[in-house]
């Protein structure tokens, strides 16, 4: 039941399979964890809470309100999980794209490449070449279609919200995703979560779990931003409040920002 060579091998970690998805899954009729309850499982950004979706036969005839009827079952990539079958991330991706908003996705997505629970290479050939008899195809090909290939993944969910809200604003151009800064010396001082090339300007999001640091977490924050002052850059912060409940206000500091900072200096020509 896989593309490949038949069951595929978890190799990565998930969460536990709560009691009531074990039962809603037994019985007669084969049924493949997948959509919102397996992205949950695998703890994919924007999925919050399991819900117990499946995919099942097309024509069983015990059917939940939570099962999808699925006419080529046999041709889902799936892994086996604690004796249960459940859909692989890249199955889960497309089968999500079939049920939820793109930027739902593009959340689940973002993570599943940051955790390294799949490679982009073969997620884009998933998407391309195994999965076009699927529904969501067309909307993960559209997800995937929003990054550069290659492109590092977000750093934190935070970034991949921060993400949507400026591409909403036409103004504002597409950032450069964990961006080196350079002292003057060419030192680097770290990695900004977006940079604005060709302006000396970068946004830093501080998510939740910053309100926890420790004393020398945020003397370290303090220095690495007083050390990109003196590099030169103008800098930008944004809370998990700012990018969920005042998008206009995180728009409208990035444009104010980007048109205050100074282009970087040419390099110089031999």
């Amino acid at each position: 039941m896989s593309h490949a060579s038949g069951m595929l091998h978890v190799t990565t970690q998930t969460r536990c399979i709560p009691e009531w998805l074990l039962v809603a899954a037994s019985g007669r009729t084969t049924r493949v964890i997948d959509y919102r309850a397996s992205a949950w499982l695998y703890g994919l950004d924007g999925i919050d809470e399991p819900q117990p979706e499946f995919s099942v036969p097309h024509g069983a005839w015990r059917r939940g309100p939570f099962d999808h009827q699925r006419r080529r079952i046999d041709d889902l990539e799936i892994v086996e999980i604690d004796g249960l079958l459940v859909a692989s991330v890249s199955q889960t991706l497309v089968d999500l794209a079939a049920v939820v908003d793109l930027d739902v996705v593009e959340r689940a997505a973002e993570s599943a490449l940051r955790r390294q629970l799949v490679r982009e290479a073969a997620l884009r050939e998933f998407a391309d070449e195994w999965a076009f008899h699927r529904h969501g195809v067309p909307g993960l090909r559209e997800v995937l279609h929003r990054r550069r290939v290659g492109e590092a993944p977000t750093g934190s969910d935070l970034e991949t919200l921060n993400l949507q809200v400026w591409r909403r604003d036409r103004r504002l151009p597409r950032p450069e995703r964990q961006w080196p800064v350079l002292d003057h010396d060419d030192e680097l001082v770290g990695f900004a979560d977006f940079g604005f090339p060709p302006r000396l300007f970068v946004v830093e999001d501080d998510g939740f779990e910053t309100h926890g640091k420790t004393k020398e977490q945020h003397q370290y924050d303090l220095n690495r931003q007083n050390r990109m002052s003196d590099a030169g850059y103008h800098l930008r912060r944004f809370t998990h409040a700012d990018v969920t409940r005042r998008p206009r206000y995180v728009c409208r500091e990035t444009l104010h920002g980007l048109t205050a900072a100074p282009f970087a200096p040419l390099p110089l020509r031999s």
